[in-house]
């Protein structure tokens, strides 16, 4: 099995600190992610550099965010054995195909 560099803390990390800052006017309550290791330790490190108040609660559910993962599924299958958009071209017209 070789490590992604998209399912590690670090990553975690990047992108819940990202997820947090678009949504501060929306104080949370709780998180809910996959049982994927990293989300409690970048859960804990953003609570610890008070990017997230210490009461949010993480649920850690494979089915709540199904409907999250099945949004985003067809676009990931379009982009990741690509890796990513190869022209503008192509990007213009998967964005308009997508909405």
């Amino acid at each position: 099995m070789v490590p992604s560099d998209r399912r590690n803390t670090q990553a975690a990390h990047r992108f819940l600190r990202k997820a947090v800052k678009m949504i501060s006017n929306y104080p949370r309550k709780s998180i809910t992610a996959d049982k994927l290791a990293p989300y409690p330790r970048a859960i804990r490190r953003l609570k610890a550099e008070g990017l997230l108040p210490k009461e949010v609660v993480h649920w850690t559910s494979k089915y709540l965010n199904n409907i999250i993962e099945a949004d985003h599924g067809a676009l990931k299958r379009v982009l990741r054995p690509t890796r990513g958009f190869q022209t503008k071209k192509r990007r213009v017209r998967q964005s308009r195909a997508s909405r």
